[in-house]
C-alpha cells in the first residue's frame, strides 16, 4: 500500500482554518443569541435557520468548538513532532514504562488530526453525559438557556480538554501520575 507523503503545508492550512473558525464560533457563540433561530425553526423549517440556530446554540457550537480544539491540538502536535523519529527497541530487552509511555505519546503527536478530533469529540460526549445524569428530576430546563457567564465556562473548559487530548492524551496520564496517592496502612500493621 503506497503512503501520500506528508505536507506540511497541509497542517499549516487546517490549523489556520481551524483556530479561525473557532475564534468566529466562540465570538458568534457568546454574542448571538440563537432563540429567534430557533423561533423561526419551530414554526417552519428552513435550512438556513437550522444552520445557524445548530452553530449558535450552546450546546451544539460547545460541540463544534471542542471538536475545533482537537483539531488545533492534532495539527501543533503533529508540526511539532512530525520530524521525530522514534528509535526501534530491541525486541529482546523489556520495555521500561517511561519509554512505553514516550512512544505512545509519540504515536498520538504524530497522527492525523481527525482522530485528534474524534478523541475531543468524547470530551463533549463525557460532558453532556455528566450533566445528564446530575440534572434534578431529568428535565432539560436548567440547559435549555444559558447566559454569556456558563457559556465561557463550558466553552472555555471543554476547548482547553479537547485541545489537550488532540495534542497528546498521554498529558492527562503524567499528570495523574503526579498527584500524591491517599496515605495507605503499612501492611505490617493490624488494627
Amino acid at each position: 500500500m503506497k503512503t501520500m507523503p506528508y505536507r506540511k503545508w497541509v497542517d499549516y492550512v487546517i490549523g489556520f482554518l481551524s483556530l479561525v473558525a473557532w475564534i468566529t464560533l466562540f465570538g458568534s457563540g457568546l454574542l448571538i443569541s440563537s432563540r429567534p433561530y430557533r423561533d423561526h425553526l419551530a414554526a417552519s423549517f428552513n435550512w438556513h435557520d437550522f444552520i445557524i440556530a445548530a452553530s449558535l446554540y450552546t450546546y451544539t457550537n460547545v460541540a463544534i468548538l471542542t471538536c475545533l480544539s482537537g483539531v488545533i491540538g492534532g495539527v501543533s502536535s503533529r508540526l511539532t513532532f512530525k520530524g521525530y523519529q522514534a528509535e526501534t527497541e530491541d525486541q529482546d530487552q523489556p520495555a521500561d514504562s517511561d519509554q512505553a509511555l514516550a512512544s505512545v505519546s509519540m504515536a498520538y503527536r504524530v497522527e492525523s488530526p481527525l482522530a485528534s478530533m474524534c478523541r475531543s469529540f468524547l470530551v463533549y460526549l463525557l460532558y453532556i453525559a455528566g450533566l445528564a445524569i446530575g440534572i434534578p428530576g431529568g428535565t432539560t430546563e436548567a440547559i435549555s438557556e444559558t447566559n454569556a457567564a456558563q457559556y465561557l465556562r463550558m466553552a472555555g473548559l471543554l476547548s482547553l480538554l479537547g485541545f489537550a487530548v488532540g495534542y497528546d492524551p498521554t498529558l492527562f496520564h503524567a499528570f495523574l501520575a503526579n498527584i500524591p496517592s491517599p496515605i495507605r496502612k503499612k501492611t505490617g500493621e493490624h488494627s
